[in-house]
This record gives structure tokens, C-alpha cells and sequence, in this order.
């Protein structure tokens, strides 16, 4: 009772006192508890252009991060969601977790960060260093390489230079030298170890089937394409490799001076860029590069041009491509039947099965569906399966 009458005794002073001290004891209890509601549990970077993930845990991270987004300049604001393929599509992801909920920024550069819900575009205070050690630890599980044109590829993969090959499907490399080439890279393995992994990757015989490859040199990691046949000169002596290899880069040419699309498909797919490269393509085009991949024997990357018939899956259409050993592509010519979304092709081509049996001068009709997507168009599997189906069968599909 003392300590009542003492709080709220006949002082009119010390009652205000006392209603304004509680007053203040429910404000900041108010604000603790909403600061924990705001408060940065847990962060996670990725990329949607290729797998692996960085978890951001430790609490002083955390706590920098959610200052700076926080005290962030709002330089930009629209209205809703952000709308358009492209811009979502792009650029790393960045999830910040609180108690309450969980906000979504996109990003190409770390210092400016759109948040997807909102459509506010923030300008961080330290221009990004609080996501830089994450994105360095990202980088790290980027299997692709730089997306470099053979001008600026020229300028770092010198004239007897050394390089780490990578093949982007098994991950098994062994070092070159580049020994000439003006329009691409002449090179040679170092040693008959090497020369024995490159041809190991090529299934124990040489060929001139392109792969795609990474170039590590000098610090870098670039996309490019080889071949895998010895020919013309070489000069490495013990190498056990009678010649050189060609390795292509962006925009690089053959001898004769013209783009092979072999090449530069396989040098977009090392740099995770294919839908890229076929965004503006029109069914002929999209109908080349699926007929392509499958010459290089590259089915995963054939399969991806192809539109699966209804009730089957992607398994099913590259379960069918895998049964091809070989595929040559003589002639491609527009069909007379052009009927409004889908497009109509006769193609001259031959190829053999696994199983051993070989198809000489086949001709086929083959349709290409417009689709939504990157990808434009794609070629119907009852096509695929009509091309590789046996005589007096029913196709494979």
C-alpha cells in the first residue's frame, strides 16, 4: 500500500511522472517486439541460372545486412509487382527471412537491390559489400564460364600460353598449350597424360564432335568449344598427339573464315546462355540447332528443343534421342503446309541406333510448334519419333 500511495499519492507531478514512464515502458516494449518481427533471421542468395545456394547465418552478417537495407536510399518505387519475363528473370536472388515474413530482391549488381513485392528499387549505403563475401562464395558453384568474345578471348589466352580444359558434362580436364590460330585457338596437350584424359572424354576415340568446354587461364574461367580430332601440326614432342585441336570462342571462325554454329552453340551452352542465343530465332532456325546438338551427340541439349507430346515428359523424349549413336543433317527445306502456330519442314538425314543399325538419305516432315517461353519455337516429339522410328514400325513415342 506504501508503494501505491508513494506512485499515486495527492502529487499531481509525480502522477504525470508516473503515467508518462509507463507510457514509455509500453512504447519501447511495443517497438522490441516489432523489431524482432523485422529482425533478419536467416539470408539466402542463388542464381536461377544455375544450381547451388549460399546460406547467410552468422548473426554480425545478418545484423550489417539488415542495416543497410533499412537505412537504403529508395531511388526508384512502382507500383505492384514488377512485370516483364526478362527483368525477373535475371540477375542473383536474395532472400532476407524475418518472423513475419519473407522478402524477395533481384539483383545484377549488389549495391542496388529491387524488391519483387513491393517494386522498390534500393541503393545500398556500402554499395554492396555486405553481399559481396556471399557472392564470392556463389561464383564458386557457377559451373558456367565468361561469356567472352574470341577478340577479348585473343587478348587473354595468348600465343603459348597454358590452360586447364574443363569439359562442362564429365568435369574431367587436362592441360593445353596454345601453339597458333588466327581465327580461333590452335592448341595442344602438354603430355601423353593429358592427351590420354582427352580422349577418354571423347569415349576412347578421337572425333570431331564439339564439346563444351571451360578455359581456366590466368586466373579466368571463359566458355568455349573443342573438337576432338588431331590434326595439322603439332610440336610438343611425347605428347602422343599426332597435331593440334581447335578451341572456339564467341563470334570465332574456322579456317575458312565462317561461324560454325556447332561451335558457338556448345560455347552458349558453356556459358549457360542458349536461350539467349535462340531468342530471336525463327522455326528454321530452332529446327537447325536441335538437328545440330543432336549431330554432336549432345541429346540433354536437343532434348530442350523439343515440345513433349501430350502425356509424355521430357524423360521420354530424351530417352528416345539417347537411342541415336550418330545423326547427320544433309538438307532442311521449308514444307508446303504452313498452318498458323506450327511450321512444317522436310529434312534429308541419316543416323545409327545404339543397337547398331543405320539409317542412310531418310526423308521426314517435321513440324515446329510456336511456344510460349525463351525458347520460341520447338520441334513436335512425333516428329523426333517419326525420324527415328524403324521401317514398317510405329514410332518410338
Amino acid at each position: 500500500m506504501r508503494i501505491v500511495y508513494l506512485l499515486f499519492g495527492r502529487s499531481r507531478t509525480r502522477t504525470a511522472l508516473t503515467v508518462m514512464v509507463l507510457c514509455l515502458f509500453i512504447f519501447f516494449l511495443i517497438r522490441g517486439v516489432h523489431n524482432l518481427d523485422k529482425k533478419v533471421l536467416s539470408a539466402e542468395l542463388f542464381s536461377p541460372d544455375y544450381p547451388g545456394r549460399v546460406i547467410m547465418k552468422e548473426e554480425a552478417v545478418l545484423k550489417n545486412l539488415e542495416k543497410q537495407v533499412a537505412e537504403a536510399k529508395i531511388i526508384q518505387r512502382e507500383s505492384g509487382i514488377i512485370k516483364g519475363e526478362q527483368e525477373i528473370n535475371n540477375g542473383y536472388r536474395l532472400l532476407l527471412r524475418t518472423k513475419k515474413e519473407t522478402r524477395t530482391f533481384v539483383f545484377e549488381g549488389p549495391e542496388r537491390l529491387l524488391e519483387m513485392r513491393t517494386g522498390q528499387l534500393l541503393l545500398l549505403r556500402d554499395r554492396g559489400e555486405c553481399l559481396k563475401k556471399a557472392l564470392e562464395e556463389l561464383e564458386k558453384k557457377n559451373p558456367y564460364g565468361e561469356f567472352l568474345s574470341w577478340v577479348e578471348a585473343d587478348k587473354v589466352f595468348r600465343k603459348f600460353d597454358q590452360a586447364r580444359i574443363t569439359d562442362f558434362e564429365t568435369g574431367m580436364s587436362f592441360m593445353v598449350q596454345r601453339r597458333e590460330g588466327r581465327f580461333h585457338a590452335d592448341v595442344q596437350p602438354l603430355t601423353a597424360e593429358d592427351s590420354a584424359v582427352m580422349k577418354t572424354i571423347y569415349g576412347g576415340r578421337w572425333s570431331w564432335k564439339r564439346r563444351a568446354v571451360i578455359v581456366e587461364v590466368k586466373g579466368r574461367r571463359i566458355a568455349a568449344s573443342m573438337n576432338g580430332m588431331p590434326h595439322g601440326a603439332g610440336a610438343i614432342e611425347g605428347n602422343d598427339f599426332n597435331g593440334h585441336f581447335c578451341i572456339h570462342f564467341k563470334d570465332s571462325r574456322l579456317h575458312s573464315g565462317k561461324v560454325n554454329l556447332a561451335h558457338q552453340l556448345m560455347t552458349w551452352k558453356a556459358a549457360g546462355k542458349v536461350e539467349e542465343m535462340v531468342q530471336g530465332y525463327g522455326p528454321e532456325n530452332i529446327i537447325n540447332v536441335m538437328l545440330t546438338a543432336a549431330e554432336q551427340g549432345d541429346m540433354d541439349l536437343a532434348a530442350r528443343f523439343v515440345r513433349p507430346a501430350k502425356g509424355l515428359g521430357n524423360r521420354e523424349v530424351l530417352d528416345t534421342l539417347k537411342t541415336m549413336k550418330w545423326f547427320t543433317v544433309a538438307d532442311i527445306r521449308p514444307g508446303n503446309h504452313q498452318p498458323g502456330d506450327i511450321r512444317v519442314f522436310e529434312v534429308k538425314y541419316s543416323y545409327g541406333l545404339t543397337g547398331g543399325e543405320q539409317v542412310l538419305n531418310r526423308e521426314t516432315v517435321v513440324e515446329v510448334i510456336k511456344v510460349p517461353g525463351r525458347i520460341p519455337w520447338k520441334v513436335r516429339s512425333e516428329s523426333v519419333a517419326e525420324m527415328l522410328k524403324k521401317e514398317d514400325e510405329n514410332p518410338i513415342l
